[in-house]
């Protein structure tokens, strides 16, 4: 490749990397000194099967749980950016028992982008979660938070791809988790690109993962996974529209795989996206 044609996929590069942070959220790209992505989003789950703390999954009434979430990034400069994530509203129900509802647990998040590599970018996430929500609602098995502070602290990369129409990222950290649960690591991925015009495909996987793998208190379970022990692999895919300059619609659709203490089914996510 010639000077010129290195040039111009470096100028590809950056633009991506650029224009990639205004589509989604998260990820080791920081918004510029301003710069802000807010989502509104809405996700929805229904489960007729249950991940004990042993990891034997058992059928239950249905099971449906609803979310109002909102999350937003704003760049406080070219290396820092805040982070607000908070469930609105949460309700669930239990076929045959009750259903109980109210504001979900708020997270509040500083990343710090480390720094950049050609097309590659890397960033260091800290997370505190506040027991905003109610772990009591339904007899406890209903809760609409965990009841308990709870952090985690996630290293992200990501890398521009094919000539600066895709990208992927990772991330991996430890997670903090108070009143005696136990603590364990997180983990995310995500590639994709755009397909044509306004669309992007991409493809997510996210995991929580305890660092010690006994069961435990085998009589502690959790449909909406805020227990002791909790454990899953989401993946699935995702499509994102843009509608307007700055306003996208995403959806993503994911299922779950290696899951303790949590309801296991398959969960739908729209959200409506504004960036500048």
């Amino acid at each position: 490749m010639n000077g010129r044609g290195r040039t111009r996929v470096l100028a590809l590069a950056i633009s991506a990397l650029a224009i990639f942070p205004s589509l989604a959220e998260a990820g080791p790209w920081n918004r510029r000194a301003g710069g802000f992505y807010a989502k509104l989003g809405y996700n929805h789950l229904r489960a007729t099967e249950l991940a004990t703390p042993a990891g034997e999954v058992v059928g239950i009434p249905a099971y449906v749980k609803d979310e109002a979430t909102l999350y937003a990034e704003y760049g406080l400069s070219d290396r820092f950016a805040a982070v607000v994530d908070l469930i609105g509203y949460r309700w669930s129900q239990i076929g045959g028992f009750e259903s109980a509802g109210g504001i979900g647990d708020l997270r509040l998040a500083l990343q710090w982008q480390l720094g950049r590599g050609g097309a590659s970018v890397f960033a260091l996430r800290g997370t505190l979660q506040a027991p905003t929500g109610d772990e009591t609602k339904g007899d406890g098995l209903l809760p609409t938070g965990s009841g308990v502070w709870e952090g985690d602290v996630v290293a992200s990369a990501g890398v521009s791809l094919w000539s600066g129409r895709g990208w992927a990222q990772a991330g991996l950290g430890p997670q903090f988790r108070g009143g005696g649960l136990r603590d364990g690591f997180l983990y995310d991925a995500q590639v994709g690109g755009r397909v044509f015009g306004p669309v992007l495909l991409l493809f997510n996987v996210r995991g929580v993962q305890p660092w010690d793998t006994e069961p435990g208190d085998a009589s502690t379970v959790s449909p909406a996974g805020f227990g002791d022990g909790v454990t899953y692999l989401a993946w699935g895919p995702g499509l994102i529209v843009e509608v307007a300059r700055g306003v996208a619609l995403q959806l993503d659709v994911d299922g779950a795989a290696h899951v303790r203490n949590i309801a296991k089914g398959p969960t739908v996510r729209f959200g409506v996206s504004v960036s500048r």
